[in-house]
Order: C-alpha cells, then structure tokens, then sequence
C-alpha cells in the first residue's frame, strides 16, 4: 500500500529540475491516491495516510478555490476540491466501521473514536466548502452525518475528547448549525464570519430526542433516518406522533446576545459582525417567512441583467462602453411585488449576494436590483437568485460628504428618486461605508448641485449603504455659473 510520500500526488516533489505543480495538478494526484486507499482494508496502514491526506488538502483548498466561479476552469477546481474532501470523509467512515472490527484484550477505542473525529471534521469542512461555493450538498451527506452521530451517540462517545481538543458532539453541531443557516444569502466576508462563530460557539448548542408533537411555536428538527438537513418545522393537523431530533437554540441564542453586547462597547468598526449576530438572533430563532405571494412564470420570460458597479454606474449615466459584454439574459421563475427569482448563466456578469445589479424587462427602463441570496446548481454553471427590486430608473450621480474641512473628492453614487410604495422619499446608493446620522453631502447631478442630509441607513450591504436623503439646499442649478 503506497504512503502519501511515494505516492503519485508526492513524486518529484523534490527534484531541482522541475517547476513546483500546479494546486490542481497536485490535488488530482492526492485524489489518485485516495482512490487508491479504496482498497486498503487494514485500518492501521490506512489511518495515517488518510491523515496526511487530508492535511495536505486542507493545504491545497485556498489555492483551487474561487470567489465565485464563472468559467469551466475554475468550475473544474471546484469539483476537484469537493471531490477531494468526500474521498476524505468517505474514507475516515471506512476506517471507524474497521476499527469497530477489532477485538482482543489490549484493543483500545481511541483509533475508533479519532475516525469518527475525522469524518465529522472533514464532513464540517465539506459543508464549508459547499457554502462558499453556494451548490447543493452531494446526496447522502446529511444522512452519513446523521448516522455517525447515532453511532457516537450510542456509543456515549458524544463527549470524550478527540486529538484537536474538539468533540465529535460539538464537531457535528457545528454541521447542523451551518445546516439551519441561510448562508447563501450572506457576502463573503460575512460568511467568513459566519463558520467563525459557528465554531467558537456550536457547542452551546443542544440536541433532544423527542416522540411528542412540536409545540404551536414550531422547532428545528431533523430525523437520523433520513438524508435531510435540519428545517424549521410547525405542527400541522392531524400530525403523526414521531421521533424527532430537534435542535435547541436557547443556549447558543444567549451567548450570541452577550456576543454582540460586546461587540456594540467595543470602540471597533465590527459592523459586518454586528449585522450578521443581528440577523443569526433571528434566523436561529425562527426562520423569517415570505411576505408576498409569488406568481410562477412558465411562459420563459428573460429579463436582461448587468452586474459590478462600475458598469452599472455608467448604464445610468448613459456612457457606451463598446468592450463591455452584452448582458445576460435569465429565466424569470417567479415574480413578486418586491422581487424575483432567476435562473440561468450569467458568465460575463458576475452574481454575489449582497451585490446591485441592472436589470430590464423588454422595452421598459431599467431598474436597479438587490442580489438577496445565491445558488449555483452544481451541473455546470448556471445560478439560481432572489433579487430585491429597489427602484427605477436610478440617476448616476458623483457626491462629496460636506466636512470642516471642505468638500472630499467626489465619488459616484446612484440616486432613486422618491418612492412612498416603498417608504423613502430619495435614497442614495453608495459604495463602501459613509453614513452617519444627519451626515451631509454635496450631490452633482444632471440638475446641477445640492445638498442633502442623510436621514436613514435603509438596508446596508457589506458592499453598499442604501441611505435615505432629505433636500437641503439647491447650491447651483444645470447651465448657471
């Protein structure tokens, strides 16, 4: 049985002569090699290669991923990375259900229980992974997971401590908190924060076995038979009594509420922490439901979409960028009053949640829209996507906060005009962060220059402000010195 370091992911590893490989040429060796651990049946030679596997993707992870991938390329190095990472936790199952073969007087369960560990924690890496990359979980996941759990819980093994100071109770309750949290509507930067938490605080978290009915207030519950994700779930008529796993989120609820407490006397920018804790309270006690009614659309209506800010600054100042791509056009599977799901490839326009975007139905003008969630679907490139409508026809416009100091250097912003329907009576859509409380700006637009305050933050990005403005003053009307 070849070792990781005659293996073919190690060869020429060490000769001058040779550029280093590149993180894909490296990970399908290891991948080679896992493959070839498929028919290592002795867990002792087994264990360790694993081990070293999986330390050296977990090396090999940041290289192949992406931010968002959008060519077949970096879709390939996906793929690679999740192949990986399921070969990994394949393999530790493998190795725990040998070692439960063991017999003999001197036989420990430490190698057993360091199997499980290493499962869970490759399964938590894998559900990682798959959150950053915004496509479904592989089938059967969530019911291995669930099943090493029950055999740990049977075990009483729940508890005991594994090699990284962990437990593999608290290793698989960081996989179902990441299961009852919409991280597909998160930035990046807050999903970094997300897995950061999740790790500081899952073992706050509780789990109970219960046959009686859910109570009127509903719970998150999963059943270890089958290959579901944890979900919020209220009682229904007529409801058959069952046994359920529920997950209990009081504990994890009151060290988030401390959490952000500190956070909020913290003299720290920390405000992407802030609002995402903000949002958890919420979510990990009830998930938000839907507002408006949904219209599915079946008739493939395509609606134009434009992505990145710059380009959608210069649609709504009317420049003609000749290099730019055409924009993409997207199925629309439903419509509502505030928003809408599309579906389709959107190469040339990159899709992130918490990103703006330009969209148009046929003839009409163009509105500016909200990326609210994202999810790519896994068989190639196409993504899936609620978008909040914001409003129509915004004006490009270039603003200056107004200081002791004087006038800062403009910067471009989007201005939409009053709208009572949505509750604004002028917004400003700016990049970065530059709100504060009755803050006042200078705004050059087509109508020349003014000033106005900033009254309310409406909704903050971890890339924009949406801010509601009040008119001051007219400084200088269009065509006057």
């Amino acid at each position: 049985m070849p070792t990781l370091a005659s293996s073919p992911f190690a060869a020429h590893q060490d000769a001058l002569n040779f550029p280093p490989p590149s993180p894909e040429h490296s990970a399908r060796r290891l991948h080679e090699t896992l493959f070839t651990l498929r028919q290592e049946n002795d867990p002792n030679r087994l264990s360790p290669v694993l081990l070293q596997c999986f330390e050296a993707a977990l090396l090999l992870l940041p290289k192949l991923e992406k931010p968002a991938y959008s060519d077949p390329q970096t879709h390939a190095a996906l793929q690679l990375s999740q192949c990986l990472l399921q070969e990994l936790m394949q393999g530790f199952i493998r190795t725990a259900l040998l070692r439960s073969n063991e017999t003999g007087l001197f036989t420990s369960s430490r190698p057993r229980l360091e199997a499980f560990g290493h499962a869970l924690d490759s399964a938590w890496q894998l559900a990682c992974l798959y959150s950053r990359s915004r496509t479904p979980l592989p089938p059967g996941f969530w019911q291995r997971c669930h099943q090493l759990f029950s055999d740990i819980h049977a075990l009483g093994w729940a508890k005991r401590s594994l090699k990284n100071g962990s437990t593999p109770g608290t290793l698989y309750r960081k996989i179902m908190l990441l299961g009852i949290s919409a991280s597909n509507r998160l930035e990046p930067q807050k999903m970094a924060i997300l897995f950061k938490i999740i790790e500081e605080e899952a073992r706050f978290l509780d789990l109970v076995q219960r046959d009686q009915a859910l109570t009127e207030q509903g719970a998150f519950i999963y059943q270890t038979d089958r290959d579901e994700a944890p979900h919020f779930a209220q009682p229904l008529a007529g409801e058959e009594q069952q046994v359920w796993w529920t997950i209990e989120t009081q504990g994890i609820l009151k060290q988030l509420s401390s959490r952000l407490q500190r956070l909020l006397n913290l003299n720290e920018d920390r405000h992407h922490e802030i609002q995402l804790i903000g949002r958890l309270l919420q979510e990990w006690t009830a998930p938000p439901r839907r507002q408006h009614f949904r219209i599915r659309r079946q008739n493939g209506e395509q609606i134009q979409l434009i992505s990145l800010w710059d380009r959608c600054w210069n649609l709504a100042a009317g420049h003609i960028d000749e290099t730019a791509p055409e924009p993409a056009r997207l199925n629309i599977c439903n419509i509502s009053a505030t928003g809408l799901l599309l579906q389709g490839e959107s190469t040339d326009h990159p899709l992130q949640a918490g990103e703006i975007l330009m969209l148009r139905r046929g003839g009409q003008h163009w509105q500016i829209g909200l990326v609210r969630w994202l999810s790519l679907r896994g068989d190639g490139l196409s993504s899936e996507c609620g978008i909040e409508l914001i409003g129509r026809s915004p004006e490009a416009v270039q603003i200056a906060p107004v200081t002791s100091l004087g006038t800062d250097i403009l910067t471009p912003a989007l201005s939409l005009a009053a709208d009572r329907r949505r509750g604004h009576s002028g917004m400003l859509i700016l990049a970065g962060k530059q709100y504060q409380a009755m803050r006042m700006f200078t705004v050059h637009d087509s109508r020349g220059i003014c000033k106005v305050r900033a009254t309310r933050l409406v909704m903050q990005t971890a890339y924009y402000q949406f801010i509601e403005t009040r008119l001051e003053e007219i400084s200088q009307k269009a065509g006057l010195d």
